[in-house]
């Protein structure tokens, strides 16, 4: 958290990459059985939240709060997570008597696999449980976080977890650190659940889903290590809607990264260098940024 007085506070929402992801199976209300590793990493958009105006009619959804941004494609309406977050936790407690003026400083790339507006949910229900004392458990707000995302509980805290389920039943791990990361995103939205729809008609191999008890223990150890285990089930279904995809993640690997992977349904890769290698990995970043497309790079 950045700042808060009485009437305002900012909040940092920070995304995830996947470290594993394979899905297990179709439940029977038509949602995926996952099983994935989840980290976060210091990439994050900046959420300030103000008490606005009075309420007239607490109960009435609708004016619980406003949203802006400064990413023009950001949906501002009842389609952004954010929103739906304030507007749970309007419905449910009265002290909540004010309009939330909610600010979205967008960091994250659109639809990039990371996460990025379950964050910016996550960091609402967090900044409004302080901002207006409604004394909400972290469980409490899982309870919340889960209606509105399956990354989103996750997203509450800053570390890895393994999430199974539909993504909401979380074990926390330690999380791997000792390298240098590196984000490229050739400006591709890729729709999460097109990716899944498209992946039930795909036939992925055994030997291509992730061990996920081979990737903790190489979590453990050095980023090449993980590099030899990481695998996403996803990379399929993204490859299939955007051939130009698998291209990318081939240019990528002549850099020699020691791990490289999409991360969540695309179309964001990541790869991990060894701090030797920073050098590398920030000309790779420069060559892609001068490319137009979107690049991070950080200690991990």
């Amino acid at each position: 958290m950045n700042g808060m007085n009485a009437d305002r506070l900012t909040i940092d929402a920070y995304c995830k990459i996947n470290i594993s992801l394979d899905i297990k199976g179709i439940r029977d209300d038509g949602y995926h059985d996952v099983e994935m590793i989840l980290q976060t990493i210091p990439l994050c958009d900046h959420i300030t939240l103000r008490k606005g105006a009075k309420r007239k009619n607490a109960s009435y959804a609708s004016k619980a709060a406003t949203l802006r941004s400064n990413a023009e494609w950001l949906p501002c309406d009842g389609r952004n997570t954010a929103l739906k977050a304030a507007v749970l936790l309007a419905e449910d407690f009265g002290r909540i008597d004010t309009e939330t003026e909610i600010y979205i400083d967008k960091k994250i790339p659109r639809c990039g696999g990371l996460g990025g507006s379950s964050a910016d949910a996550a960091a609402v229900l967090i900044g409004m449980n302080r901002l207006y004392d409604l004394k909400l458990t972290y469980e409490d707000l899982c309870r919340y976080a889960a209606r509105i995302g399956s990354d989103v509980p996750f997203l509450l805290k800053y570390g890895a977890a393994v999430a199974t389920g539909t993504g909401t039943e979380l074990k926390y791990i330690e999380p791997f650190t000792g390298g240098i990361l590196l984000l490229v995103n050739p400006n591709i939205q890729v729709s999460t659940p097109e990716a899944y729809k498209k992946y039930d008609l795909l036939d992925v191999p055994e030997s291509e889903r992730p061990d996920t008890g081979k990737v903790i223990r190489a979590m453990k150890g050095s980023a090449k290590e993980l590099g030899a285990v990481i695998k996403n089930v996803l990379e399929y279904t993204a490859f299939s809607i955007y051939p130009c995809l698998a291209e990318l993640k081939k240019e990528l690997a002549l850099t020699d990264p020691d791990a490289l992977m999409m991360s969540g349904s695309g179309a964001t890769f990541y790869a991990v260098y060894s701090k030797e290698h920073i050098k590398r990995a920030v000309g790779t970043a420069r060559h892609y940024a001068g490319r137009g497309y979107f690049t991070y790079i950080c200690p991990i």
